[in-house]
Parts: C-alpha cells; structure tokens; sequence
C-alpha cells in the first residue's frame, strides 16, 4: 500500500489494471474448463473464451510490468512521491507493452467467427497472443532489477 500511494495517477490506474485483468482472465478460463467438462453438455470447443482470457492476463502483465519497472528504476529515497513529469514514458511502455494484446482482443470481438475465416482468424489471433507472450516475456527479463 505505500508504494501504491507513491506512484503517479496513471501508474496508480495501470496498477489497478494489473489485478483486474488477471482477475477476469481467471474467471473467464474457470467458465471455459467448467464448461468442458463431461457432465456439462457437450457443445463445439469455444478457442475464443480461452484466447479472450489469455489476452486479458497478458494486459495485466503488461500493466504490472510497467508499474514494476518504473516503481524500481525510480525509487526514492527519500519516500517522496514519484516525479510527475515523466508520464509520457510511463505511458509509452504501458502501451508498446500492451499492444499485441489489444490487438488480439479487438480481433477477437470484431472479427465474426464465420465459418470460412474462422479458421484464419483463430490462426491468426493465436499468433498475435503468443508474439505478446514473447515480447511481455522479454520485457519481465530485461527490465532492471
């Protein structure tokens, strides 16, 4: 809670994102398991709850990256807030981070899972998903301890 208070607005409200995302991510991979299970009646497998949920947890990575590295590369030792001036780079790392995901949620839900590019589109939205993994991977490894 004393970093929390410390942190700029928008780090504050990225923060936040960071714990509702993986949140809703869960509850939406709980109803995909709940919903496969054998006693539920059977209906065709719904990839799009599950990329859906993938995507919301690696948006709260990306907003708790941004939090976390900011909250340690700047650290005051004095126990003042953060500077302000800076929110044009928090706000560019939060938003390289978290572009893929976005990209895949938008073309999960704008994008009609018609039959004929069903196929392509699920495809292609599994590609975007795991390229994010990939680049949110990499910024949890190099960012400064």
């Amino acid at each position: 809670m004393r970093y929390f208070r410390l942190l700029t607005p928008l780090l504050r409200v990225a923060s936040l994102l960071g714990l509702l995302f993986p949140l809703a991510s869960l509850a939406l991979l709980v109803s995909v398991v709940v919903t496969s299970l054998p006693s539920f009646p059977q209906s065709p497998p719904d990839v799009g709850r599950g990329l859906f949920a993938l995507n919301l947890g690696l948006l709260g990575g990306a907003c708790s990256c941004a939090v976390t590295t900011y909250r340690t590369r700047v650290r005051r030792p004095d126990g003042e807030p953060f500077p302000l001036g800076s929110w044009q780079s928090q706000l560019r790392a939060i938003v390289l981070l978290a572009a893929l995901p976005s990209c895949a949620l938008a073309l999960a839900l704008f994008i009609p899972p018609t039959p004929p590019a069903f196929f392509l589109v699920s495809l292609l939205d599994i590609a975007i998903s795991l390229l994010g993994a990939v680049v949110l991977l990499a910024a949890f490894v190099w960012a400064p301890a």
